[in-house]
């Protein structure tokens, strides 16, 4: 066991119920690694307004990793980490899955700004991320999205992504997420990895000295930096299999029992 100076945090699936929200328990043990001097540092596939709902409890969480790493946030020095996919580049990708799948739902996030050409469905809200009373992204002209450098992309419905990821790997990381439902472009150069390399490079911890935890593909590469990365029950094999341990799911405070087990 690595001596552990940072967590890692993914939301969804992971510190997050199925609910979408955090048990007493989760924050009660991230609390008393943060008492006991250990970072904590969230990164998700979330944009600002829809992560920082769930983290008004955690304001000593100072670096914050945002759409896959594409946006990273320091709040005590007011500073912003932001790559951005150029337009010339996002417009290609748009034109390229119009034409084999033109059913797919595409939608641009900007800076935590979200825009679409075609009004999301209420049966497909789920699958975005968008409750009940969550705004959806706002319906502009093909125009108005063509002129976008988009923070990241995000396909619903998109059966193709290998197809996208061989045509434009060398511009865009491509994941496929949420059990192959929705597929989230992102700069080659953003995911939680880099960003997060970033940010330990900041604060002077080593990845080694890192327990990160996750449930899908976009944590995958974290995995495989860090000291100690823990999987949840309710993780994607891929995660199981190069984990140092698998802890309960998301409902059963997965993040707070491996904490126990290894930091308490």
């Amino acid at each position: 066991m690595p001596n552990i100076q940072a967590i890692v945090l993914d939301l969804d699936g992971t510190l997050l119920g199925s609910d979408k929200s955090i048990s007493p328990r989760n924050y009660q043990a991230v609390k008393r690694c943060f008492d006991s001097g250990i970072h904590i540092i969230i990164a998700t596939a979330r944009p600002p307004r829809a992560a920082n709902q769930f983290l008004q409890k955690f304001p000593f969480v100072d670096y914050m990793v945002y759409y896959n790493g594409a946006l990273v946030t320091c709040k005590s020095k007011q500073y912003e980490r932001h790559i951005s996919i150029p337009m010339e580049i996002s417009q290609q990708i748009n034109k390229f899955i119009e034409l084999r799948l033109p059913q797919t739902i595409l939608s641009y996030e900007v800076n935590d700004a979200w825009y679409t050409c075609r009004p999301v469905p209420d049966s497909q809200c789920a699958s975005l991320g968008i409750r009940l009373n969550d705004p959806k992204p706002q319906v502009v002209d093909e125009d108005y999205i063509s002129s976008l450098s988009p923070t990241k992309i995000l396909a619903l419905g998109c059966s193709t992504w290998r197809d996208i990821g061989e045509q434009f790997g060398d511009h865009v990381n491509v994941i496929s997420t949420d059990k192959g439902v929705l597929v989230q472009i992102m700069h080659k150069s953003a995911s939680k990895e880099k960003a997060v390399q970033w940010v330990l490079s900041e604060i002077g911890v080593k990845a080694e000295n890192v327990m990160v935890f996750g449930d899908d593909f976009n944590d995958l590469g974290l995995f495989h930096m860090t000291g100690f990365p823990v999987a949840m029950e309710n993780a994607i094999m891929e995660l199981k299999n190069c984990a140092a341990h698998v802890t309960d799911s998301n409902d059963h405070d997965g993040v707070a029992v491996a904490i126990e087990r290894f930091l308490m």
